[in-house]
């Protein structure tokens, strides 16, 4: 019950959304780019390196700036939360874990199903399979599951579209950027008309 009511409250101010919604734009636009230029520019080069290179910081600075936002802009409403530093030993299993689901994924999105007739059918609805479930789980807010689903559906309808990998990917993770920044700029806009005194 405390998980999801502070999950909850994470949630309340759209800022997650927004925040990975940019993220996955971000992602999208370069996968785009990379289908268009040639292969042997530099262009493509760069995009690939952008990819390769930025997106990992931008996951993994998008919480301290979300804290950033929150202290610097809206701290009468939300007020001040000092989160307890989270031990070596549970960050250790925490990475761990997360190592070992990318590993399972990696194999199972470009191992076995390589030996499928057309496996970039089957990554692309693996991946809007994998990140729709991941969105329902980490969420868990009616809004999420919507998100979820919606993903998931995405990526079947991308597979069995015909487009190439690149292209591929760059509509799933356009329309689920677009899908998650439209609805964490509703609940944002939402959460900033309330009265501040009415936040918990």
């Amino acid at each position: 019950m405390a998980k999801r009511l502070i999950q909850r409250a994470h949630n309340r101010d759209g800022l997650p959304e927004i925040a990975v919604g940019l993220i996955f734009l971000f992602v999208g636009a370069l996968s785009f780019a990379q289908a268009l230029l040639p292969r042997e520019s530099t262009g493509f080069m760069a995009a690939v390196l952008v990819l390769a290179l930025v997106t990992p910081v931008l996951c993994i600075g998008a919480p301290q700036a979300l804290k950033w936002v929150r202290r610097r802009y809206l701290i009468e409403r939300v007020g001040y939360v000092e989160s307890k530093p989270i031990g070596a030993k549970r960050m250790g299993m925490g990475i761990g874990l997360a190592v070992a689901v990318a590993v399972v994924a990696a194999v199972a999105l470009f191992g076995a199903v390589t030996r499928f007739a057309q496996p970039d059918r089957w990554v692309l609805a693996g991946t809007g399979l994998l990140g729709g479930a991941l969105a329902v789980l980490s969420g868990q807010l009616p809004r999420f599951v919507v998100g979820g689903v919606l993903m998931a559906v995405m990526g079947a309808v991308i597979a069995f579209s015909g487009v190439s990998l690149q292209i591929g990917f760059a509509m799933l993770f356009g329309f689920t950027g677009l899908l998650a920044l439209v609805s964490g700029g509703v609940v944002f806009f939402r959460f900033m008309r309330q009265p501040a005194e009415s936040g918990e």
